[in-house]
């Protein structure tokens, strides 16, 4: 079943930039992965909570979900997504491909636009065996497309050069790794909001793992 929300429908003004605009999230696909990345502020107005929040969700083996936004969306949405990702592996014996799981959440998000809309971006990274790594781009406003790289939020004004520069379809994940960093710097360098921590994690044959950052 769907989720249903009580009261008047969301203003798509009243806070969408403002709410996911402030998450950074940013992903690219390299020589037989997908790698992905977000920052780990938990913040509201003026405060920031915590700086060790995942923003990066596990979906199955071999998919990865970042989400940026509204704190009560990016907890409800990617669970409500996860749980029927579950239930249709479990009654179908088989697990949506990373191409049907995007037009699956691009559904549910189009469904509830003027229903109960939620203001969360995301980045769906996966691997699928005989296709390899691909990476979809999802906004609040269910838009979609598979791209080679993507950023969400204010910090991705940053690094959208970088990664035109010097993203190749070819890179080894320690040069996906460096390239990250670059991004990185840019935004710790540039951006006014203070972005201390990022958590990384990738996709590929062998599932998915976090990646820990070399100090």
């Amino acid at each position: 079943a769907r989720p249903s929300r009580s009261g008047s429908a969301v203003s798509i003004q009243a806070a969408a930039l403002g709410s996911t605009g402030m998450d950074f999230l940013i992903g690219f696909t390299g020589k037989d992965y997908a790698i992905i990345a977000a920052d780990a502020n938990a913040a509201r107005s003026i405060m920031v909570y915590s700086q060790q929040l995942d923003k990066i969700r596990e979906l199955d083996s071999h998919k990865l979900l970042a989400v940026g936004g509204d704190a009560a969306d990016c907890i409800q949405e990617p669970e409500y997504i996860q749980k029927n990702m579950t239930l249709y592996a479990m009654r179908n014996g088989v697990q949506l491909t990373t191409h049907a799981a995007a037009n699956y959440i691009r559904g549910e998000k189009s469904y509830n636009l003027r229903r109960a809309m939620s203001q969360v971006d995301m980045l769906l990274v996966g691997y699928d065996e005989g296709v390899g790594p691909s990476l979809y781009f999802l906004d609040y406003l269910a838009s979609m497309q598979k791209l080679d790289y993507a950023s969400h939020g204010y910090g991705g004004f940053f690094c959208n050069s970088l990664l035109d520069t010097h993203w190749r379809a070819d890179l080894t994940e320690e040069q996906g790794l460096e390239l990250l960093e670059r991004c990185f710097k840019e935004v710790q360098t540039r951006f006014m909001i203070s972005m201390p921590n990022f958590t990384i994690k990738v996709v590929d044959k062998n599932g998915v793992r976090t990646v820990e950052r070399k100090s």
